[in-house]
């Protein structure tokens, strides 16, 4: 198995969604789920971010870190809040990163073999520079659908931290929404961090 890592999502200072059906926030719960992972495989590194006055002072250091490692890939670990009828799966990826796509797609299908999870559809606005007529370049603004994929084009959209300045795949995961029913499926923590080292070593595999 290749280098890989997990960032827990949030962390003390801003613990993030809360979810009345586990009744643990997103820092809670994926910090139980890496204990867990950490226990059934010590290769797989993880990271916390420690509290400042802000997410990006939060985050330069967990970069930096990254950095210094030749890491297969990242998984930035999130669940999602909305309405009582918002549901479904969704990963966040740079838009012009191939393997992470191809990271996200199968772990979201995955995530629906084993849970029977809803991926999401999503549209995403992207620009594109294209020379006209007149041989002079314009900017050409288009959406594309998806099936579970949100486009990061830079660093200061939600959750475009770690994707836009790590040097390796990095995609940041919302496995199911907090606020809906769906999250009484991911209670078991032990079975939700078997899906992950398993997910890791099938797609290394």
């Amino acid at each position: 198995m290749g280098k890989i890592a997990l960032v827990i999502g949030h962390n003390p200072r801003g613990k993030g969604a809360y979810s009345p059906y586990l009744k643990l926030s997103e820092y809670e719960y994926w910090e139980n789920v890496c204990d867990e992972v950490k226990k059934m495989e010590e290769s797989i590194d993880i990271y916390s971010r420690k509290p400042e006055q802000n997410y990006i002072q939060e985050m330069k250091p967990i970069v930096t870190e990254i950095n210094k490692h030749n890491y297969n890939f990242i998984l930035e670990l999130h669940f999602n809040a909305g309405s009582l009828q918002a549901k479904g799966c969704e990963c966040l990826i740079y838009f012009k990163n191939k393997e992470s796509k191809k990271l996200a797609e199968s772990f979201m299908e995955k995530l629906k073999n084993k849970y029977g999870s809803n991926i999401r559809k999503e549209w995403n606005k992207v620009k594109e520079i294209k020379i006209n007529k007149d041989g002079k370049e314009e900017i050409i603004e288009k959406v594309i659908e998806t099936k579970g994929l949100i486009f990061i084009t830079d660093s200061k959209m939600r959750g475009g931290y770690g994707i836009c300045n790590t040097n390796c795949t990095y995609v940041l995961v919302e496995p199911f929404f907090g606020s809906n029913e769906e999250a009484d499926k991911f209670k078991n923590i032990k079975e939700m961090a078997k899906f992950i080292v398993d997910f890791i070593k099938s797609y290394e595999n």
